[in-house]
């Protein structure tokens, strides 16, 4: 059976059994995911503020959540406004907006489950490992596991087939599928009757930066639209009290002066309507023109680049620092794969500590042998935390200190905080580069571009911030400033303890040079 409003058409399965089994299926997965080790430390991953403005922090735990709510109020909103009388009161219809309710959640759910700690920091330095990476065979193996897991289609579509030579790289919305579909291969039988694969191209499909084309499912569509939803209101409220809005865009701060629930409710509607309209809901959305401009305008001082190179200074996010943690982190396990831990252990939320659960970690270079060491080393990075990759850091460092060169990992130094805030600036002058050539202009020097983003930085302090957002930027960056003086004490540390291990060895070979003469004296 198939029902139509204005443009959209909406088949619907008839089989009431199967139906039922389906649900039933469904909601024993949503348990399962809810239950996972993987969604339960998204609540230890900041989604925007990192941690020290004086608000509430906001994990990716909170934002997922809020994507599944919204993503079952969209759909079933769709198929009330579908509903045709002599067919809305059957149980047939009610049983398939229950199915695609719960798809929607399920997608939703799963859709941030592979992303980094760090947010898209930690992203960033995935994807300078994984196209790091040279081997043939164990990129092919890569790649082979990938069409398992997202299927020829997909990989086709990204350029990677089974002869394929190129450079891999690192996206969260992947890795989300891919922790999916681990969940899936532990309870195959459970979920026979779920469409795994269209689940996977709606977590798939989230990432627009990836997936460039709407899904042809409707529910993948309402998935991809409603995290951009989510993140363009829920982002703003947490920076709204630090913006300033200029007399040119009244129509926005009356617009920005919503709740945020006001805000998505009238996008959910709107949502909805446009899907009858046009029979789908695509990237060029109307109802979604607003909050986006809403996004533009925290967006480019949220992440803005200083005149020292610094970024994101409002949101506390020490970038640089960040990005090196989670390096060193990913070459010392990927050079030590015996230190990952092969067996549970217990977990403590980083933001509300009072939580403590188990977390079940089982790597085995032995027992997993379908997947390489560099996808055991990303997944296994994948269930740090925040906070867990600033402790375990200081603790390598510690412990490189004590047993000396070989153990441990060194740490960060002041030299590499500077190349990374340099090749911070050179990506922010690429972008703006390819922007001048992709219109036609004639590009500027390097020296031009960064006078550009540096007259961008005042005008944003000037103009759009509060006094009380200033502020808060002076004291983050003291705080960064603090951060790396604590890295520059621990280098300190290990260069001291290094000259003593020297210097005893000097001493050893002294003595053993003393043995030695005093022998041959007896001789």
């Amino acid at each position: 059976m198939i029902i139509y409003k204005g443009n959209l058409s909406i088949e619907l399965e008839e089989n009431i059994n199967d139906l039922k089994e389906q649900i039933k299926q469904l909601r024993n997965l949503k348990k399962v995911i809810l239950s996972s080790s993987v969604y339960r430390l998204l609540d230890g991953k900041t989604q925007m503020i990192d941690k020290r403005i004086d608000t509430e922090v906001r994990s990716r735990l909170d934002h997922t959540n809020n994507v599944a709510r919204i993503a079952k109020r969209i759909t079933g909103r769709i198929y009330n406004k579908c509903s045709i009388e002599q067919i809305s009161s059957t149980e047939v219809f009610k049983l398939n907006k229950q199915k695609a309710e719960l798809e929607a959640e399920i997608m939703a759910l799963s859709h941030d489950l592979g992303h980094t700690p760090f947010g898209h920091n930690g992203e960033a330095i995935l994807n300078e490992f994984m196209q790091s990476i040279t081997d043939e065979e164990i990129v092919s193996k890569i790649v082979e596991n990938r069409i398992k897991y997202f299927g020829e289609d997909y990989e086709e579509q990204q350029g990677h087939t089974k002869e394929f030579r190129g450079k891999l790289s690192f996206e969260h919305n992947e890795q989300s599928a891919l922790e999916f579909y681990k969940i899936i291969e532990e309870n195959p039988k459970i979920f026979d009757k779920i469409n795994v694969k269209k689940i996977i191209t709606g977590i798939l499909a989230h990432s627009i930066s990836r997936v460039a084309e709407v899904p042809e499912d409707l529910i993948a569509q309402i998935v991809r639209q409603t995290d951009k939803i989510e993140y363009r209101n829920k982002d703003y409220d947490e920076v709204s009290k630090y913006i300033v809005f200029r007399e040119d865009e009244k129509e926005l701060e009356n617009y920005s002066k919503k709740s945020s629930e006001e805000r998505i409710s009238q996008i959910i509607e709107e949502l909805a309507n446009e899907a009858i309209e046009k029979g789908k809901i695509d990237d060029e959305n109307a109802s979604l023109k607003q909050c986006k401009k809403l996004r533009r305008k925290y967006d480019k001082f949220v992440h803005f680049i200083g005149k020292d190179g610094k970024r994101g200074l409002l949101t506390d996010d020490n970038k640089e620092r960040q990005q090196l943690i989670y390096k060193k982190l990913l070459e010392y396990y990927y050079k030590n794969p015996e230190r990952i831990p092969t067996k549970s252990l217990t977990y403590t939320y980083p933001i509300n500590p009072e939580k403590i659960s188990e977390r079940v970690i089982s790597f085995d270079s032995i027992t997993i042998a379908d997947e390489t060491l560099v996808e055991q080393v990303i997944t296994y990075l994948n269930t740090f935390t925040n906070n867990k990759c600033v402790n375990t850091y200081i603790r390598l460092v510690k412990e490189r200190a004590v047993k000396g060169e070989g153990f441990g990992i060194d740490p960060i130094t002041s030299e590499e905080i500077e190349e990374r805030k340099q090749n911070e600036i050179k990506q922010q002058i690429a972008k703006i580069r390819a922007k001048d050539i992709y219109k036609g202009r004639e590009t500027h020097t390097d020296q031009e571009y960064l006078f550009i983003l540096q007259s961008r930085y005042k005008k944003f302090v000037e103009n759009d911030l509060t006094d009380e957002a200033i502020d808060v930027i002076k004291r983050n960056r003291a705080e960064h400033e603090r951060e790396n003086a604590e890295d520059g004490i621990l280098l300190s540390s290990v260069q001291e303890a290094d000259e003593k291990r020297l210097d005893l060895e000097k001493v050893k070979e002294r003595y053993r040079q003393y043995q030695e003469q005093g022998q041959q004296e007896e001789k």
